[in-house]
């Protein structure tokens, strides 16, 4: 059922951003909630008035490009991840187009065009999504772990360490290789602890792909942990 919901995405923007997704998450996702997913996905597709109210919204979020540094892809990179982590803490939905053919850096403004991708977080998925990402930030191990049992994902503890990367996040380099490893490696920790995943990953995953696409071109160590630190009170 939930690769005949697939077939749903073909010929809109959401197409594109399937590639995440392996045969072991047909495994471990929820057919019924993966259904209200596709659902919503469609239904807010199939609305644009919807979609230019969240991004007015998200625009909000844009951060400036320092003086003199437009062009410098170190600085680029930062404010992209500034407004992954921005959409995630401060709104109840994201804009997930995040590529880099959505975006032109022009002196210290960001000019942002994305396709019309978003979704609307289950609001459980969002506060524990939030409590995994400070505990991890924030060297809290008691958030983090909290936030992976609030996902069922107790198990994966180590999987999602080394999702985030090792060290201390200040210098990081992004490949959609290691991307698409990483998220392999937490369907299959699914699959082997028999527990399901939230459908909102589906969403979640296809931000990070735009995020990681938009990154990679960049090709330079960016400092994930300073993002978050400059975004997360």
């Amino acid at each position: 059922m939930i690769q005949t919901l697939f077939k749903s995405l073909r010929g809109t923007d959401w197409e594109l951003l399937t590639g995440f997704v392996s045969p072991a998450f047909f495994d471990v996702v929820p057919t019924i909630g993966m259904a209200r997913v596709f659902a919503r996905i469609m239904k807010d597709y199939a609305s644009p008035g919807e979609f230019e109210k969240a991004l007015r919204k998200a625009k909000k979020a844009l951060p400036k490009i320092p003086d003199g540094l437009g062009q410098d892809p170190a600085a680029q990179g930062r404010a992209v991840l500034e407004l992954y982590f921005r959409q995630i803490f401060d709104f109840d939905s994201a804009v997930l187009d995040l590529r880099s053919s959505a975006f032109d850096f022009k002196g210290d403004k960001v000019v942002w065009k994305p396709k019309p991708l978003f979704y609307v977080w289950d609001q459980e998925f969002v506060l524990a999504m939030r409590q995994l990402y400070r505990g991890f930030y924030r060297n809290d191990e008691v958030e983090y772990i909290a936030g992976l049992e609030a996902l069922d994902l107790g198990h994966a503890k180590e999987t999602f360490k080394a999702h985030f990367g090792e060290g201390d996040q200040s210098s990081m380099k992004f490949t959609l290789a290691a991307f698409k490893k990483s998220f392999q490696s937490i369907f299959e920790s699914c699959k082997k602890n028999k527990t399901r995943l939230h459908p909102d990953f589906f969403a979640l995953g296809a931000y990070l792909l735009c995020l990681y696409e938009h990154l990679e071109a960049l090709d330079v160590p960016l400092d994930v942990r300073g993002a978050f630190d400059a975004v997360v009170d």
